[in-house]
Protein backbone atom coordinates (compact mmCIF):
# COMPACT_ATOMS: atom_id res chain seq x y z
CA UNK A 1 0.00 0.00 0.00
CA UNK A 2 3.00 2.29 -0.03
CA UNK A 3 2.04 3.09 -3.63
CA UNK A 4 -1.16 4.86 -2.53
CA UNK A 5 0.22 8.00 -0.91
CA UNK A 6 -0.91 10.77 -3.27
CA UNK A 7 -4.65 10.73 -3.90
CA UNK A 8 -6.41 12.70 -6.65
CA UNK A 9 -10.22 12.99 -6.57
CA UNK A 10 -12.22 14.25 -9.53
CA UNK A 11 -15.37 16.15 -8.51
CA UNK A 12 -18.37 16.89 -10.74
CA UNK A 13 -19.85 19.79 -8.74
CA UNK A 14 -23.12 17.94 -8.10
CA UNK A 15 -24.85 16.37 -5.12
CA UNK A 16 -23.25 12.97 -5.78
CA UNK A 17 -19.88 14.54 -4.90
CA UNK A 18 -20.81 14.22 -1.23
CA UNK A 19 -20.82 10.42 -1.48
CA UNK A 20 -17.51 10.42 -3.39
CA UNK A 21 -15.89 12.71 -0.81
CA UNK A 22 -17.15 10.48 2.00
CA UNK A 23 -15.67 7.48 0.21
CA UNK A 24 -12.35 9.29 -0.27
CA UNK A 25 -12.29 10.11 3.45
CA UNK A 26 -12.71 6.40 4.26
CA UNK A 27 -9.75 5.58 1.99
CA UNK A 28 -7.63 8.30 3.62
CA UNK A 29 -8.49 7.01 7.10
CA UNK A 30 -6.86 3.69 6.22
CA UNK A 31 -3.67 5.58 7.01
CA UNK A 32 -1.55 5.38 3.86
CA UNK A 33 -2.57 8.56 2.01
CA UNK A 34 -0.35 11.53 2.78
CA UNK A 35 -1.98 14.07 0.43
CA UNK A 36 -5.49 14.25 -1.03
CA UNK A 37 -6.12 16.71 -3.86
CA UNK A 38 -9.69 17.43 -5.03
CA UNK A 39 -10.29 19.02 -8.42
CA UNK A 40 -13.31 20.11 -10.41
CA UNK A 41 -12.88 20.94 -14.09
CA UNK A 42 -14.94 23.77 -15.60
CA UNK A 43 -15.50 24.15 -19.32
CA UNK A 44 -14.70 27.89 -19.21
CA UNK A 45 -17.44 29.82 -17.37
CA UNK A 46 -15.32 32.63 -16.00
CA UNK A 47 -13.93 33.62 -12.64
CA UNK A 48 -17.32 34.07 -10.94
CA UNK A 49 -18.34 30.45 -11.55
CA UNK A 50 -14.85 29.37 -10.63
CA UNK A 51 -15.03 31.06 -7.24
CA UNK A 52 -18.45 29.62 -6.45
CA UNK A 53 -17.38 26.12 -7.47
CA UNK A 54 -14.26 26.35 -5.31
CA UNK A 55 -16.24 27.52 -2.30
CA UNK A 56 -18.74 24.68 -2.69
CA UNK A 57 -16.03 22.03 -3.14
CA UNK A 58 -14.07 23.35 -0.15
CA UNK A 59 -17.11 23.23 2.10
CA UNK A 60 -18.04 19.69 1.10
CA UNK A 61 -14.50 18.38 1.52
CA UNK A 62 -13.86 20.08 4.85
CA UNK A 63 -17.00 18.54 6.34
CA UNK A 64 -15.60 15.02 5.90
CA UNK A 65 -11.87 15.55 6.48
CA UNK A 66 -11.74 17.13 9.90
CA UNK A 67 -9.25 15.29 12.08
CA UNK A 68 -7.40 13.48 9.30
CA UNK A 69 -3.61 13.61 9.07
CA UNK A 70 -3.46 13.91 5.27
CA UNK A 71 -2.71 17.25 3.64
CA UNK A 72 -5.89 18.22 1.78
CA UNK A 73 -6.29 20.73 -1.04
CA UNK A 74 -8.96 21.81 -3.54
CA UNK A 75 -8.60 23.38 -6.98
CA UNK A 76 -10.84 24.45 -9.85
CA UNK A 77 -9.36 23.95 -13.32
CA UNK A 78 -10.58 24.77 -16.81
CA UNK A 79 -10.29 22.89 -20.09
CA UNK A 80 -11.10 19.45 -21.50
CA UNK A 81 -12.12 17.23 -18.58
CA UNK A 82 -10.14 14.13 -19.50
CA UNK A 83 -6.95 16.02 -20.36
CA UNK A 84 -7.04 18.08 -17.18
CA UNK A 85 -7.56 15.03 -14.95
CA UNK A 86 -4.70 13.18 -16.61
CA UNK A 87 -2.32 16.14 -16.62
CA UNK A 88 -3.08 16.88 -12.96
CA UNK A 89 -2.33 13.26 -12.08
CA UNK A 90 1.03 13.61 -13.81
CA UNK A 91 1.89 16.96 -12.24
CA UNK A 92 1.12 15.78 -8.75
CA UNK A 93 2.64 12.33 -9.20
CA UNK A 94 -0.63 10.81 -8.07
CA UNK A 95 -0.61 7.06 -7.50
CA UNK A 96 -4.39 6.77 -7.06
CA UNK A 97 -7.32 8.61 -8.66
CA UNK A 98 -10.89 8.40 -7.35
CA UNK A 99 -13.69 9.31 -9.76
CA UNK A 100 -17.45 8.99 -9.68
CA UNK A 101 -18.99 6.28 -11.83
CA UNK A 102 -22.57 7.28 -12.65
CA UNK A 103 -24.86 4.30 -13.05
CA UNK A 104 -26.71 4.14 -16.34
CA UNK A 105 -24.85 7.12 -17.79
CA UNK A 106 -23.00 6.01 -20.89
CA UNK A 107 -20.96 9.16 -21.21
CA UNK A 108 -19.50 8.91 -17.71
CA UNK A 109 -18.74 5.25 -18.12
CA UNK A 110 -16.92 6.09 -21.33
CA UNK A 111 -14.87 8.67 -19.42
CA UNK A 112 -14.18 6.16 -16.64
CA UNK A 113 -13.01 3.59 -19.19
CA UNK A 114 -10.69 6.08 -20.90
CA UNK A 115 -9.24 7.24 -17.60
CA UNK A 116 -8.59 3.65 -16.56
CA UNK A 117 -6.78 3.06 -19.85
CA UNK A 118 -4.72 6.25 -19.92
CA UNK A 119 -4.09 7.39 -16.36
CA UNK A 120 -0.53 7.18 -14.98
CA UNK A 121 -1.89 5.74 -11.74
CA UNK A 122 -4.39 3.27 -10.35
CA UNK A 123 -8.06 4.24 -10.77
CA UNK A 124 -10.77 3.74 -8.15
CA UNK A 125 -14.24 4.03 -9.72
CA UNK A 126 -17.03 4.74 -7.24
CA UNK A 127 -20.65 4.39 -8.47
CA UNK A 128 -23.11 6.96 -7.18
CA UNK A 129 -24.52 5.99 -3.81
CA UNK A 130 -21.81 3.47 -2.92
CA UNK A 131 -21.43 3.02 0.86
CA UNK A 132 -17.96 3.86 2.15
CA UNK A 133 -17.26 0.32 3.37
CA UNK A 134 -14.99 -2.56 2.28
CA UNK A 135 -16.29 -5.55 4.18
CA UNK A 136 -16.04 -7.99 1.28
CA UNK A 137 -13.51 -7.62 -1.56
CA UNK A 138 -13.41 -9.71 -4.74
CA UNK A 139 -10.25 -10.18 -6.83
CA UNK A 140 -10.49 -12.06 -10.16
CA UNK A 141 -7.20 -13.89 -10.77
CA UNK A 142 -5.63 -15.65 -13.76
CA UNK A 143 -2.53 -16.93 -11.89
CA UNK A 144 -0.38 -14.11 -13.35
CA UNK A 145 1.96 -11.80 -11.45
CA UNK A 146 -0.26 -8.74 -12.09
CA UNK A 147 -3.25 -10.53 -10.56
CA UNK A 148 -1.09 -11.55 -7.61
CA UNK A 149 -0.21 -7.88 -7.19
CA UNK A 150 -3.89 -6.91 -7.23
CA UNK A 151 -4.60 -9.60 -4.65
CA UNK A 152 -1.88 -8.34 -2.33
CA UNK A 153 -3.30 -4.79 -2.52
CA UNK A 154 -6.82 -6.02 -1.75
CA UNK A 155 -5.51 -7.97 1.23
CA UNK A 156 -3.66 -4.93 2.52
CA UNK A 157 -6.80 -2.80 2.28
CA UNK A 158 -8.67 -5.29 4.44
CA UNK A 159 -5.76 -5.62 6.87
CA UNK A 160 -5.59 -1.86 7.32
CA UNK A 161 -9.25 -1.58 8.24
CA UNK A 162 -8.92 -4.54 10.57
CA UNK A 163 -11.75 -6.76 9.29
CA UNK A 164 -13.37 -8.13 6.17
CA UNK A 165 -13.48 -11.06 3.77
CA UNK A 166 -11.28 -11.52 0.71
CA UNK A 167 -12.63 -13.56 -2.20
CA UNK A 168 -10.55 -14.74 -5.13
CA UNK A 169 -12.32 -15.71 -8.34
CA UNK A 170 -10.92 -17.85 -11.14
CA UNK A 171 -13.08 -18.18 -14.27
CA UNK A 172 -12.35 -21.12 -16.55
CA UNK A 173 -13.80 -22.22 -19.87
CA UNK A 174 -14.60 -25.81 -20.83
CA UNK A 175 -13.69 -25.88 -24.53
CA UNK A 176 -14.53 -29.54 -25.15
CA UNK A 177 -17.17 -30.12 -27.82
CA UNK A 178 -18.98 -32.69 -25.71
CA UNK A 179 -18.79 -33.09 -21.98
CA UNK A 180 -20.21 -35.20 -19.16
CA UNK A 181 -20.73 -34.70 -15.47
CA UNK A 182 -17.67 -36.65 -14.33
CA UNK A 183 -15.32 -34.75 -16.64
CA UNK A 184 -16.83 -31.43 -15.60
CA UNK A 185 -16.17 -32.28 -11.96
CA UNK A 186 -12.59 -33.30 -12.73
CA UNK A 187 -11.99 -30.08 -14.66
CA UNK A 188 -13.49 -27.96 -11.91
CA UNK A 189 -11.47 -29.81 -9.28
CA UNK A 190 -8.27 -29.12 -11.22
CA UNK A 191 -9.07 -25.41 -11.44
CA UNK A 192 -9.89 -25.27 -7.73
CA UNK A 193 -6.55 -26.89 -6.91
CA UNK A 194 -4.69 -24.37 -9.08
CA UNK A 195 -6.46 -21.50 -7.35
CA UNK A 196 -5.67 -22.84 -3.88
CA UNK A 197 -2.01 -23.20 -4.82
CA UNK A 198 -2.00 -19.66 -6.20
CA UNK A 199 -3.55 -18.28 -3.01
CA UNK A 200 -1.12 -20.30 -0.86
CA UNK A 201 1.81 -18.63 -2.63
CA UNK A 202 0.58 -15.38 -1.09
CA UNK A 203 0.26 -16.84 2.38
CA UNK A 204 1.99 -13.87 4.01
CA UNK A 205 -0.99 -11.58 3.45
CA UNK A 206 -2.41 -12.19 6.96
CA UNK A 207 -5.96 -12.16 5.59
CA UNK A 208 -8.15 -15.25 5.18
CA UNK A 209 -8.85 -15.97 1.51
CA UNK A 210 -12.02 -17.63 0.22
CA UNK A 211 -11.39 -19.10 -3.26
CA UNK A 212 -14.19 -19.25 -5.84
CA UNK A 213 -14.11 -21.09 -9.16
CA UNK A 214 -16.73 -20.47 -11.87
CA UNK A 215 -17.11 -21.67 -15.43
CA UNK A 216 -18.07 -19.30 -18.21
CA UNK A 217 -17.18 -18.08 -21.68
CA UNK A 218 -17.68 -14.39 -20.86
CA UNK A 219 -15.32 -13.65 -17.99
CA UNK A 220 -16.59 -10.11 -17.37
CA UNK A 221 -20.17 -11.31 -17.00
CA UNK A 222 -19.10 -14.03 -14.56
CA UNK A 223 -17.13 -11.48 -12.51
CA UNK A 224 -20.09 -9.08 -12.40
CA UNK A 225 -22.56 -11.86 -11.52
CA UNK A 226 -20.30 -13.22 -8.78
CA UNK A 227 -19.93 -9.77 -7.27
CA UNK A 228 -23.72 -9.43 -7.17
CA UNK A 229 -24.31 -12.91 -5.74
CA UNK A 230 -21.78 -12.47 -2.94
CA UNK A 231 -22.65 -8.92 -1.94
CA UNK A 232 -19.21 -7.58 -2.76
CA UNK A 233 -18.27 -4.05 -1.64
CA UNK A 234 -15.20 -3.70 -3.87
CA UNK A 235 -13.75 -5.30 -6.97
CA UNK A 236 -9.97 -5.16 -7.49
CA UNK A 237 -8.72 -5.88 -11.01
CA UNK A 238 -5.30 -5.75 -12.59
CA UNK A 239 -4.32 -4.14 -15.85
CA UNK A 240 -2.09 -6.10 -18.17
CA UNK A 241 0.32 -3.60 -19.70
CA UNK A 242 1.99 -5.00 -22.81
CA UNK A 243 5.10 -2.95 -22.24
CA UNK A 244 6.28 -0.11 -20.05
CA UNK A 245 5.67 2.43 -22.83
CA UNK A 246 2.29 1.02 -23.86
CA UNK A 247 0.75 0.15 -20.53
CA UNK A 248 -2.22 2.41 -21.25
CA UNK A 249 -3.83 -0.66 -22.86
CA UNK A 250 -6.28 -2.61 -20.73
CA UNK A 251 -7.41 -6.15 -21.20
CA UNK A 252 -10.89 -6.54 -22.64
CA UNK A 253 -12.14 -8.19 -19.45
CA UNK A 254 -11.27 -5.15 -17.32
CA UNK A 255 -12.90 -2.80 -19.83
CA UNK A 256 -16.09 -4.85 -19.90
CA UNK A 257 -16.26 -4.99 -16.10
CA UNK A 258 -15.90 -1.20 -15.96
CA UNK A 259 -18.95 -0.87 -18.21
CA UNK A 260 -21.08 -3.56 -16.52
CA UNK A 261 -20.38 -3.37 -12.80
CA UNK A 262 -22.42 -1.47 -10.24
CA UNK A 263 -19.78 -1.99 -7.57
CA UNK A 264 -16.78 0.17 -6.66
CA UNK A 265 -13.85 -0.96 -8.78
CA UNK A 266 -10.13 -0.48 -8.16
CA UNK A 267 -8.10 -0.86 -11.36
CA UNK A 268 -4.50 -1.48 -10.31
CA UNK A 269 -1.76 -0.10 -12.55
CA UNK A 270 1.72 -1.63 -12.55
CA UNK A 271 3.78 0.63 -14.81
CA UNK A 272 2.03 3.92 -14.13
CA UNK A 273 5.06 5.86 -12.94
CA UNK A 274 6.85 5.24 -16.22
CA UNK A 275 4.25 6.46 -18.71
CA UNK A 276 6.61 8.76 -20.56
CA UNK A 277 4.52 8.46 -23.71
CA UNK A 278 1.47 9.94 -22.00
CA UNK A 279 3.54 12.70 -20.46
CA UNK A 280 4.83 13.66 -23.89
CA UNK A 281 1.37 13.70 -25.45
CA UNK A 282 -0.38 15.77 -22.80
CA UNK A 283 0.01 19.52 -22.57
CA UNK A 284 0.48 20.24 -18.90
CA UNK A 285 -1.27 23.49 -17.97
CA UNK A 286 -0.75 25.63 -14.91
CA UNK A 287 -2.86 24.96 -11.82
CA UNK A 288 -5.78 27.19 -11.07
CA UNK A 289 -6.40 28.89 -7.69
CA UNK A 290 -6.05 26.50 -4.80
CA UNK A 291 -7.33 26.46 -1.26
CA UNK A 292 -5.30 24.54 1.31
CA UNK A 293 -6.36 23.48 4.75
CA UNK A 294 -5.56 20.76 7.25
Amino acid sequence: MHRFQNLLVGLANRDADVGLIRYAAAVVRLGTVRAAHFIHVLDGHGSEARGAALEQAEGRVRAHFQGTDAQVSCAILEGPLEDRLLSCALERKSDLMLVGHGQGRTGRKSLARRLAMKAPCSIWLVPDGSPAVMRRVLVPVDFSEPSADALSIAAELLRLQGAGELLTLHVYFNDTITSFAEYTEVLRGREELLLRKFDDRLGGLDVPIRPLVEQGANVAQVVTRTAENHGVDLLVLSTRGRSRSASVLLGSVTEDVIVDTRHPLLVVKHFGAKLGLLQALLHVSEHGPMLHYN
